[in-house]
Parts: C-alpha cells; structure tokens; sequence
C-alpha cells in the first residue's frame, strides 16, 4: 500500500500547492491529506511537508486546533456556495442526483463553519 499511500500524496500535495495560486482550489485540504498519506508512506515526505517553512504551516495551525483564518473560511464557503447552488440550480437535471449534492454541499459548508477560527497573534 505505500506505493499508492506515495502517489496519493503527491496527488493532494501538486492540489495543495496549485490552490496556493488559484483562487477556486483548495489548499488546507488537500495538504493535509498529503501530510496522511506520506505519513503512511514516507518518513522522508512526510518530515520535509510539515517542516515547509510556508506549506507546514497550513497542516501545524490545523493539527494543534487553531483553525483556519476567517479570510480563508468565508472564501471557502463562499466559493463552495457558489459552486454547489450553479450546480444543483443549472448543471444537474436529475433530481436524486441534485439532492444527494445538495446534502453533501451543506455537509461541506456546516463542516468548515464548525471548524476553529484562527485569530491571528
């Protein structure tokens, strides 16, 4: 399994780093995903992301409770608003379909909300 743990890792990671430039994907996530599978796979990966001096910083604020920044919080639940209401409102024409997303739109969207806000210093 660690060959697939390595490739999901770099998979999440190359995500995780194209989220840093573009507004629409995600960061956090995808880094912290990362940070599991090289955990898994790779002591060498795994050490050198949490020590990034800019990505470790995404995975320690999460990992000791401190959240994620309000700026990042509204965007993501703003963007992951957008995206889900386009598409259950004009991209999904069957209805069991736009309801499972609709359920797992508002999963997402309460699951970012209950997640610590951090305050910066």
């Amino acid at each position: 399994m660690k060959p697939v743990y390595l490739l999901l890792g770099m998979g999440a990671l190359l995500v995780g780093i194209v989220g840093i430039f573009l507004p629409l994907i995600p960061t956090t996530g995808p880094l912290i995903l990362a940070a599991f599978a090289f955990s898994r796979s790779s002591k060498r990966f795994h050490g050198w992301l949490i020590n990034h001096r800019l990505l470790g910083r995404f995975i320690s604020d999460f990992q000791s409770g401190k959240g994620i920044p309000l700026k990042t919080k509204v965007f993501a639940v703003t963007a992951m608003s957008a995206a889900f209401v386009f598409s259950v409102g004009w991209i999904i024409s069957h209805l069991l379909i736009r309801v499972a997303v609709a359920a797992i739109g508002v999963w997402a969207i309460w699951y970012v909300l209950q997640l610590p806000t951090n305050q910066p210093d």
